[in-house]
């Protein structure tokens, strides 16, 4: 049997692409390529930068958005309690294997052998036998000895130690808080601009994202919360952190540190398919085309990875270094957007999406499962042009969008704040819309389909509307109109 590769591309692309600004891409012009590329959410690193260069680039993506007539979201990803060892003498040292050295927590200078921790409740949540990772885990220690503030400790795998890396506590439960001082003021910046989305990073359980939402009650309109999963304790809860956010990351830096290496792909397929289920979307992150940093083509290796990503069902896909400091940011998401594209044509030609359709098991199931099933079935069998979804804060199309219908999903509200949140969404395409035509809505949805997908006298479509984020309030109906 002869394998076919050629695929039609389709009109519109399902998998969103995130793509993360910085030094080499802040500027209008390239935010106004990087949208014609394919971009649907820009991310804002809070780790790097400071406020008045964050509020900047924020103001620029919202001027080129509005010019563009796009709705463009834009998420900012707050720091964290990042683990980080502190400053030498001469800005680094060597550690050899077996070599004894000390891990302090006391305010002092490192030096050959002494290694001061920036974070003072590490001999609190270390144990004998703990490991300390370094730099991404490039180097290792063996925690034998605590005596107060000071870690004795056995190199296993040694190297060159720089200032401010990175400590990772594999299987460790860390008392640092959730949000830092710095996160706080960067939180407060960024609700205060009407920023779209919040990553909260290094989540571990649903308490830090109510730490986050209790502070969004000093704003009148919300971010909402991305949690970003990347160490084990957030493994082991990731049920009640998936119900408590408004979506995942699974941010594989990290993650890939804490855990072996062949475990990563396991826990993101699981992490995708549990988002999926509770209706939450899912971004796939880190080091998805790290050659285009410096290199005008992927590896082979990074396109299968983005392949795998995109037909496990994925809502978004995301750019870190390749679009924030490398040197083919604009070539990097149109790269990300053929490799999705082509995907997915594969995908709808083949099973149109039935392999990704999700069904729960035995009834009685929720109202919300029922009816989102029911949607990805009926577009299939009836083989409609389009799914229409009137969603005033975004829960209605949310729900179509976990299912992946077979057919496209327009989502429209008449709020630009829902239009944003809602490109993040598989499949969706958010348009603006005044209060009066959605309530002229059969009408409303016979334009849509013809507007934004180009349907025909004739064809069917499917109308949703009537979620809400109460579920008490629920109150859906299915139509299925004849443009």
């Amino acid at each position: 049997m002869p394998i076919d590769i050629e695929f039609t591309p389709l009109l519109h692309r399902r998998t969103k692409i995130v793509a993360t600004l910085g030094p080499v891409s802040s500027s209008a012009k390239t935010i106004g390529e990087l949208i014609d590329a394919g971009v649907n959410v820009f991310r804002l690193n809070m780790s790097h930068g400071d406020h008045a260069s964050h509020t900047e680039v924020f103001n620029t993506i919202r001027q080129v958005s509005n010019q563009k007539k796009a709705h463009i979201a834009i998420l900012a990803d707050l720091c964290g309690p990042k683990i980080r060892c502190g400053l030498f003498e001469n800005g680094s040292i060597n550690l050899l294997p077996g070599e004894q050295v000390i891990v302090t927590t006391r305010e002092v200078t490192g030096k050959q052998g002494l290694i001061p921790s920036a974070y003072h409740q590490l001999n609190q949540d270390a144990q004998v036998g703990t490991q300390l990772l370094f730099d991404d885990g490039k180097l290792e220690l063996l925690v034998e000895k605590i005596d107060q503030t000071e870690l004795h400790c056995k190199v296993i795998q040694g190297g060159e130690l720089k200032d401010r890396k990175g400590i990772n506590i594999p299987n460790c439960e860390i008392s640092a808080p959730a949000l830092t001082e710095k996160d706080y003021a960067d939180a407060r910046l960024m609700l205060g601009l009407q920023v779209d989305f919040l990553g909260l990073s290094f989540t571990r359980k649903a308490a830090d994202i109510e730490l986050l939402r209790d502070l969004m009650d000093e704003f009148d309109r919300p971010a909402a919360i991305i949690a970003k999963m990347e160490n084990h304790e957030a493994l082991i809860n990731a049920d009640e952190i998936i119900l408590a956010s408004d979506g995942i990351m699974v941010a594989r830096g990290d993650m890939g540190v804490e855990l072996n290496p062949e475990e990563v792909p396991i826990a993101q397929s699981q992490l995708v398919l549990a988002a999926r289920k509770l209706h939450k979307p899912v971004i796939v992150a880190t080091q998805m085309l790290e050659s285009m940093l410096t290199q005008t083509q992927p590896t082979r290796a990074e396109v299968s990875d983005i392949s795998h990503a995109v037909q496990s069902g994925a809502d978004a896909i995301m750019l870190s270094g390749e679009t924030a400091a490398g040197q083919y940011p604009v070539e990097a998401v149109a790269m990300m957007d053929r490799i999705a594209r082509l995907n997915e044509s594969y995908q709808w030609q083949t099973d149109h999406f039935r392999s990704l359709q999700s069904h729960s098991a035995t009834p009685p199931i929720a109202l919300h499962h029922a009816v989102a099933n029911a949607i990805a079935s009926l577009s299939l069998d009836l083989q409609v042009y389009c799914v229409i979804v009137m969603s005033q804060g975004g829960t209605s199309a949310a729900v179509v969008s976990s299912t992946r219908p077979s057919a496209p999903i327009v989502a429209a509200s008449p709020k630009a704040a829902t239009c944003r949140k809602m490109n993040l969404y598989w499949g969706t395409v958010a348009v603006e819309t005044d209060t009066d035509a959605i309530e002229a809505h059969h009408k409303l949805a016979s334009n849509l389909a013809n507007e934004v997908f180009g349907a025909n006298p004739g064809d069917r479509i499917l109308l949703l509307e009537g979620f809400n984020i109460n579920p008490n309030q629920h109150s859906p109906a299915i139509t299925v109109l004849t443009v």
